[in-house]
């Protein structure tokens, strides 16, 4: 990959250091720098860092891109070796008092121990227990939880353990459990740009309120909105569910999108739209997923921009993380008591955990990676999921998290399962200082 950079900026007639080729590999390889191209200045005989676009405009942090970044690997060790491998630093970039050791790492003659591991599996005892085991690359051990300790354990996520060894060595009896939470310090930005949020347009749905819809293009246009966040599930497909056929107003995929680009060329040209695809758009059901296809991505205007699921980018000084959703239900099922109308609460642990999914093989089908690419890495000031059809706005260690409102109102399916979607809410935010206001269409 280094090579391949450097290649491009010779290409182009000058040298590139190396710490400017570590920043655009962090934001996505030669993706980020051919969607950026039209931005970057290779007048320089030799590009730094600060030749990168400025923080204060908007570009893409790090996007995923099938035939690109972060790579694809032949199985799936990769993708959970980095996982572990940066979660487990952060751990320790957290601590203010320990340091965690890999399992594998351990000096099992020692009475305190501060340990970190990715969980393999979890279980109780006769005696209401918690029993867990954790494991690195090469070594694992077992953990036995408190009886006090109530949080949700999730099969797959890394942890950190403080407690004491059994006196045979071969278990931790734990005291505490931390997790590599993403978080950051609260402050105000140089820039205020006004973002609005929304998700689930299904546009070509029966279902789809476009009347609503048309009424957000106009706030938008008068009300001084710069940008446009839709997260995903932009038609609704053809084939996605059984049956579907007979809840479509447009049965022609092509002829949906073409319906969703004539909406969105009522925009003023001044907004910029960033579109990611969801469950229903066309694209593989694996994550993560490519941008729209070309084909597609023709029939919309300039200042429409389609980014793949998820992807980080920069607006106004703040780095805006947008995910669909698909994991949520993964939550939902781990968490008991929890519903689709917790979507705040759902956020707030894939904040915790600092990953967006971290159970393999439930809901979510994962592409094996180079990289684990649902790290929250770098860590957002904003994130935006869709997917579930509820709204709601949350804060947590001083990230905004918002579940993003849908287009459609109930369906069929969502009678027979007793869900009230929350459908035609935009959420304006404000990059200056993160807040943020409900508009009802």
């Amino acid at each position: 990959m280094n090579e391949d950079i450097e290649k491009f900026f010779l290409e182009r007639g000058c040298l590139i250091e190396g710490k400017a080729i570590e920043e655009i590999e962090r934001r996505g390889g030669l993706d980020y720098i051919r969607k950026n191209e039209n931005r970057i200045n290779f007048s320089s005989r030799v590009f730094a860092v600060s030749d990168l676009p400025s923080v204060n405009e908007f570009s893409i942090v790090k996007e995923f891109h099938l035939d690109g970044f972060p790579g694809i690997s032949d199985n799936f060790i990769d993708l959970f070796k980095s996982r572990y491998n940066i979660l487990h630093s952060r751990l320790n970039e957290r601590s203010k008092n320990h340091f965690f050791t890999p399992v594998s790492k351990l000096r099992r003659d020692s009475g305190q121990v501060f340990a970190s591991g990715m969980v393999s599996d979890y279980s109780e005892s006769k005696k209401g227990y918690g029993i867990l085991e954790i494991e690195d690359e090469t070594s694992s051990i077992k953990v036995i939880l408190p009886k006090t300790y109530k949080e949700t354990i999730i099969k797959d996520e890394v942890i950190g353990v403080a407690g004491q060894f059994s006196k045979d060595g071969t278990a931790i009896f734990a005291e505490n459990i931390y997790r590599p939470e993403a978080s950051k310090e609260p402050g105000l930005s140089g820039t205020s740009v006004k973002v609005m949020v929304v998700s689930d347009i299904h546009v070509g749905s029966k279902n789809f309120l476009e009347d609503s819809f048309l009424s957000m293009v106009d706030y938008v246009n008068t009300q001084g909105i710069s940008f446009v966040i839709m997260n995903g599930d932009l038609v609704d497909g053809i084939g996605v569910y059984p049956d579907q056929e007979s809840d479509l107003a447009i049965n022609d995929i092509n002829l949906q999108y073409r319906k969703l680009a004539d909406l969105t060329s009522r925009f003023n040209s001044n907004v910029r739209v960033i579109i990611i695809p969801g469950n229903h758009d066309i694209v593989y059901p694996t994550e993560p997923q490519n941008p729209l296809p070309r084909e597609i991505n023709s029939m919309f205007p300039s200042n429409v921009m389609s980014l793949s699921n998820p992807v980080w980018v920069e607006i106004g000084g703040r780095i805006f993380l947008l995910y669909h959703g698909t994991s949520i239900f993964d939550f939902l099922e781990a968490i008991p008591g929890t519903t689709m109308n917790d979507t705040d609460k759902i956020m707030i642990e894939m904040l915790k955990r600092g990953h967006l999914a971290p159970e393999y093989g439930k809901n979510l089908s994962f592409i094996p990676l180079k990289s684990d690419y649902y790290v929250i890495d770098p860590v957002p000031d904003v994130l935006i999921t869709g997917h579930v059809h509820s709204h709601s706005v949350t804060t947590h260690k001083g990230i905004l998290a918002i579940n993003a409102s849908t287009f459609q109102e109930q369906t069929n399916y969502q009678k027979m399962m007793n869900f009230n979607p929350k459908p035609a809410i935009g959420t304006v935010v404000d990059t200056r200082d993160l807040s943020s206001f409900l508009v009802k269409f």
